[in-house]
């Protein structure tokens, strides 16, 4: 099922995945086949904060928030730049295994943004535009200091 188009979005991002120069992610944050995203509402609606999800090979992570809209948006701008056939799907995904172990308290809250069009792999201009454009951030613990 889709996500709302307004619903905000939280994309954890490792240090190594950080622009501490530019205060953003670094492309690579966003490099995967597929994307997990937390839905920020309804897990601030359940009484967890973000950073309660930042466990395991998240510890530390900094934080990069869009809109589904957002990437909606921002797959056709890069397959018009790209002038390559490209579209992603903003899904709920917490009924199936695609979220780790760690992390299954959570579920009800798990997003993938999945290519439905185009290349397997997102586009390397769509990687680049999440990271040029995220609405806001939080750097990675190592970088805040």
């Amino acid at each position: 099922m889709p996500v709302p188009e307004g619903d905000t979005l939280c994309r954890f991002v490792r240090a190594k995945d950080w622009s501490s120069r530019d205060n953003r992610p670094k492309p690579g944050a966003f490099k995967q086949h597929r994307l997990s995203v937390w839905h920020t509402s309804l897990l601030a609606q359940n009484g967890i904060a973000l950073s309660d999800l930042c466990i395991g090979s998240l510890e530390g992570s900094g934080q990069a928030f869009h809109t589904a809209g957002d990437y909606l948006r921002i797959a056709a701008e890069a397959s018009a730049i790209e002038q390559t056939p490209f579209a992603v799907q903003v899904e709920w995904r917490s009924e199936d295994d695609s979220v780790g172990e760690e992390w299954r308290l959570w579920r009800y809250a798990h997003v993938q943004v999945e290519s439905v069009e185009g290349p397997g792999d997102f586009l390397p201009e769509f990687r680049r535009q999440l990271a040029l454009q995220t609405r806001s951030v939080v750097a990675p613990e190592s970088v805040r200091g």
